[in-house]
């Protein structure tokens, strides 16, 4: 039996006010992870910058944000 159907067979064995009270918590963990996933592109366009190296984005704005060339 998988987390799933073990979960399910758990919860109807619940009275209904006690499967309500499972619903909120499932939908409060479903919220926190969506915001942990949810994370701004920026936000990770600066951190995959950092991973390979590249420390100042502002630097070279014109470059990375409308590849125009260097002067």
């Amino acid at each position: 039996m998988n987390t799933i159907e073990i979960i399910q067979q758990k919860v109807f064995q619940l009275p209904p006010q006690a499967q309500e009270e499972v619903l909120e918590i499932v939908e409060q963990i479903a919220e926190r992870y969506q915001t942990k996933q949810s994370v701004h592109p920026l936000t990770l366009i600066r951190e995959l910058a950092v991973d390979v190296g590249v420390d100042d984005l502002a630097e070279r704005h014109d470059f990375y944000a409308h590849g125009k060339l260097e002067d």
